[in-house]
């Protein structure tokens, strides 16, 4: 497995879009099901009451079928745990390193799990459901911050959680995610505009949240008050991040319901460069990846 999480994340994207453009299936939202049909995978929903997992890839010889998770009520979910099971079924290697217990192969996406074939299925699924090429031009046209995610959201039909991943990873934005659970950082990125200001620290998993925002106060909030959440404020990159610059951000917060967990979004448009501003070509490093890798698939 590659160790660089960056590159080996552009990677399992640029195999998710190699995979729909040779399936004939590049449009959004993305047909989950002439995919399988296309794979010869045939794909069954969970019942209701069986949770814990996100979704199972079975396995019988060459033979594979998909079930997928319906407990959580949410169409962007189920897609996203579908997704992430072809994630299995693609990525290079899964096949051979996943566990299967009597033909079947339980998953937890959604990018809970640290198991990294875990976290590798779910960068390839949120790339299968909002290929580059195609949310480029919506990111173009949407504003900043939460309100593009709720833009890849919609349009992919994809969870929020993956739409906000990838934001991130394609934005010119200068913006981070961060996804906390009970005061503490679940999971922490930032765009590429926003990695330019030095000084800055990362927050790691199992941080608490920097006291004083908006995000640390909502999180100590009753659950039931959470629900449906929707809240924004200003606030500095100085109490996220550190440094030694102060740059107006704007924090906006929403209750992702499932598992109890929050996402914040950090726009900083003051550190937007006109330079991040041309996406007409790749840049130089996505060209030299794009060399590097030739995506193999499962025909």
């Amino acid at each position: 497995m590659i160790r660089n999480p960056d590159l080996q994340q552009r990677k399992l994207v640029r195999l998710a879009e190699h995979v729909l453009r040779e399936k004939g299936l590049l449009s959004l939202p993305v047909d989950l099901k002439a995919l399988a049909e296309a794979c010869s995978i045939p794909l069954q929903a969970m019942d209701a009451d069986e949770d814990g997992v996100s979704g199972m890839l079975l396995r019988f010889g060459n033979t594979f079928g998909i079930r997928y998770a319906t407990h959580i009520p949410s169409e962007g979910f189920q897609r996203f745990s579908i997704a992430h099971e072809f994630g299995h079924y693609f990525a290079e290697g899964h096949l051979d390193h996943i566990q299967f217990e009597a033909g079947i192969h339980s998953s937890r996406a959604g990018f809970v799990s640290a198991d990294p074939y875990e976290r590798e299925a779910d960068y390839f699924a949120a790339g299968l459901l909002m290929p580059s090429s195609l949310i480029r031009a919506l990111l173009k046209r949407a504003r900043e911050g939460l309100q593009s995610i709720e833009t890849l959201r919609r349009e992919a039909g994809a969870s929020t959680v993956a739409a906000a991943i990838r934001y991130i990873s394609e934005t010119h934005d200068a913006a981070a995610i961060v996804v906390s659970h009970n005061s503490h950082v679940d999971y922490c990125f930032k765009s590429e505009a926003l990695k330019q200001l030095g000084g800055q620290s990362w927050l790691r998993k199992g941080a608490t949240l920097p006291a004083g925002t908006l995000t640390a106060s909502i999180a100590r909030r009753p659950a039931a008050d959470r629900r449906r959440l929707r809240e924004e404020a200003d606030s500095d990159i100085l109490d996220w991040f550190g440094g030694t610059r102060a740059v107006p951000v704007v924090e906006q917060v929403v209750d992702l319901g499932r598992y109890d967990r929050v996402l914040t979004v950090l726009s900083c448009a003051q550190l937007v460069d006109d330079t991040y501003q041309d996406e007409d070509e790749l840049d130089e490093s996505d060209e030299a990846m794009e060399e590097r890798w030739t995506p193999r698939f499962r025909r």
